[in-house]
């Protein structure tokens, strides 16, 4: 029997989901969880939660707030007491699914968001961005002319913008009985024209020109080293992430786009998945992962902005291996390590035959199943995922 994981966004069950595909009550979740344990082979549950918004704050293009109020899915009753327990019940583990790249963005004017948006099925006309990010604004991802900013991404240069991210995952499990969490890589934010754009905020200015010698928002520099910086800065992260989630006896799980770079939309950043491995920074890691379409109805996120310029791009496939080959090259740092190797299935179809392909492969745990998609086949036949509204400012 795999070891597979169900991805469970919960807030798309409760905003879009139908019949027991809406996860609205414990009756329905247990019995859920039941078939996503006989039927998809999991043994475990990454539950991405609606707490984290809690850390920000949503705006509304005019006449919007009325069409979105259906987007409010407040329970009486707490998942994240109630998840726990029914997975461990269950003979599952469960980690709470948080994001490390979702920090939102303001609403852009009327005329930007008519042919620039996230996504025209539900998220042209609202926004939604973190305290942190509206108070701190400098510790934002930011241009070589330090003019654009890519709001949703942190600059992990900053110590403390990985502490901010750090307290808040650490603290929406306080009290609670999960086995761990889950760091997903994804990220809605708006992609850049190109892949080097962003990444020029001034600790990583400093460090480089301390370590080379170069400026980089003066002179040519060496794009591999600063791609290698930007790793670092991740590496970090995770370091931090690491020694706080095992002060707690918690298990750290990450979920990034296949290959040596983050990919689209973040960057060229270096993903030096071996020290992670190597050094035992994280429990799991997820593979295969894609920013550029929603996981649960597959809509495309920024669809009139794909950029260029990267390195690899999982999207094309340029510069890149098909997957089960590239799997060869994990397993060299998987093999004899304590990390599992799992690949990310959201954005392919049900029980392919890659999937045995895949679970036979000696390196690969198991493989990541969205919930959503196989709960609610009445949404995904009607592609229905739209509010609509009269806005027309």
């Amino acid at each position: 029997m795999p070891n597979n994981i169900a991805s469970a966004s919960w807030g798309d069950h409760l905003t879009f989901g139908e019949g027991e595909g809406l996860l609205n009550n414990p009756d329905l979740l247990y019995k859920r969880m039941q078939i996503w344990k006989n039927d998809l082979g999991i043994s475990s549950v990454h539950w991405r939660q609606g707490r984290t918004s809690r850390f920000g704050s949503y705006r509304y293009a005019k006449n919007y707030r009325k069409a979105v109020k259906k987007l409010n899915n407040e329970m009486d009753w707490d998942d994240f007491e109630v998840l726990p327990q029914m997975a461990h019940q269950l003979g599952l583990k469960a980690h709470a699914y948080v994001s490390i790249f979702g920090e939102g963005w303001p609403l852009a004017p009327a005329k930007i968001r008519a042919k620039s948006h996230h996504n025209a099925m539900h998220g042209q006309h609202f926004a939604w961005q973190s305290y942190f990010t509206k108070e701190n604004p400098q510790f934002v991802l930011s241009d070589r002319n330090r003019e654009t900013r890519q709001w949703g991404v942190l600059c992990l240069a900053y110590p403390e913008a990985r502490k901010y991210l750090i307290d808040k995952f650490m603290s929406i499990l306080e009290g609670y009985d999960f086995d761990g969490i889950f760091l997903c890589f994804r990220t809605e934010a708006k992609p850049p024209e190109h892949a080097d754009f962003f990444g020029f905020n001034e600790p990583i200015r400093e460090d480089y020109l301390n370590r080379y010698g170069r400026d980089i928002l003066s002179e040519n520099f060496d794009l591999n080293l600063w791609h290698d910086l930007l790793g670092e800065y991740i590496t970090l992260f995770l370091k931090e992430l690491r020694a706080a989630t095992k002060s707690k006896n918690l298990e750290l799980s990450v979920g990034c786009a296949r290959g040596n770079v983050i990919g689209p939309p973040l960057g060229n950043a270096t993903i030096d998945y071996p020290t992670w491995i190597k050094e035992s920074l994280i429990d799991e890691l997820i593979i295969n992962q894609n920013s550029s379409q929603c996981p649960s109805i597959w809509h495309q996120l920024w669809p009139m902005h794909r950029g260029y310029g990267y390195k690899q791009n999982y999207l094309d496939g340029y510069n890149m291996p098909p997957l089960i080959d590239h799997i060869h090259e994990y397993s060299k740092h998987i093999k004899n390590s304590k990390t599992k190797l799992y690949i990310a299935r959201q954005w392919d179809p049900f029980f392919s035959e890659e999937e045995s392909e895949l679970l036979n492969h000696p390196s690969v745990s198991g493989l990541v199943y969205s919930t959503f998609r196989y709960d609610n086949p009445g949404p995904l036949a009607n592609s229905d995922w739209i509010i609509n509204s009269d806005d027309k400012t």
